[in-house]
């Protein structure tokens, strides 16, 4: 008479099959979840529990081919660890392997925007509807200029009510940034490539949304211009090839002034930060 398995028989079978570090039936070869031995090997001159960090990436999306070959030719293993560890984001380490197989990159290579200062410089000081000029609303650091294409944008004024959506960091340094746009990114994509913003400058953690106060707001609006995949490691093929729409609100509305009429720009303004909400989690695509 045959028998049923019992519970106990069942887990002496699995304990005998988990001794060994794979077993095959039917022509199926199954391994256990055990650490690959170049982790092992390569985590031993790295700092402690790095075998767990480095698996870990490789389930979270990096490529194991690239990411074993960055770290077989790199001259200093622990340098690129630890620039590794304080990546922003998945995308920030496949940058840094250059493990270039996420959304958002142009194929081909990397065109500056051009830029001269006393001309590009005039296109962003405009007189306002009163008539006269107002320092305050006016860009004169370079790369915000450069932010856009052809070094250009419209100053407009966005009614009460109007919903801007930022992607960014932790923090309401963050929270209260200058770049904006007027739809909520649907896709990672939108963000990367539509808007051109590097991985190394953003978690894409976090989406926050600005209700324009009454009275509105000045804002400049242009085209996000194109960006390097990474500045600090001069990539520029591929490239983000930007091309979204983007608002850049002026400091006047982010920050408070000091006592000489300068900006302080860790002193965010608190007209702004009361009409900022962060989105739950699941308002990222990417993340859900």
């Amino acid at each position: 008479m045959k028998t049923q398995p019992t519970l106990k028989h069942l887990m002496l079978c699995t304990l005998l099959l988990l001794s060994f570090s794979s077993f095959s039936f039917s022509g199926i070869t199954i391994s256990k979840d055990s650490t690959r031995a170049w982790i092992v090997q390569l985590s031993s001159s790295l700092p402690a529990g790095s075998d767990t960090t480095l698996s870990k990436w490789i389930r979270d999306g990096l490529n194991e081919s690239i990411l074993k070959g960055t770290f077989d030719t790199t001259s200093n293993k622990q340098k690129l660890y630890t620039d590794l560890n304080n990546a922003l984001s998945i995308y920030h380490r496949k940058v840094i392997i250059r493990n270039f197989d996420f959304p958002g990159l142009a194929n081909g290579s990397y065109q500056p925007n051009g830029f001269s200062q006393g001309t590009q410089f005039a296109n962003f000081k405009v007189k306002l509807p009163s008539g006269s000029f107002d320092p305050d609303f006016a860009v004169s650091y370079a790369p915000d200029v450069m932010s856009f294409v052809n070094n250009t944008a419209s100053l407009e004024q966005l009614p009460e009510g109007t919903k801007l959506y930022r992607v960014c960091n932790d923090g309401w340094d963050q929270f209260t940034g200058g770049y904006w746009t007027r739809t909520k990114p649907k896709s990672i994509s939108e963000v990367i490539g539509g808007t051109a913003v590097q991985p190394e400058w953003n978690s894409f953690k976090n989406i926050v949304e600005y209700t324009v106060p009454a009275g509105g707001i000045w804002v400049w609006r242009g085209l996000a211009a194109a960006q390097k995949l990474s500045n600090n490691l001069n990539i520029g093929q591929p490239y983000l090839a930007g091309g979204g729409e983007q608002i850049l609100i002026p400091l006047v509305y982010r920050r408070l002034k000091k006592a000489d009429g300068s900006f302080d720009f860790r002193a965010i303004n608190p007209a702004m930060q009361n009409r900022i909400v962060v989105l739950p989690a699941n308002e990222l695509p990417w993340k859900r």
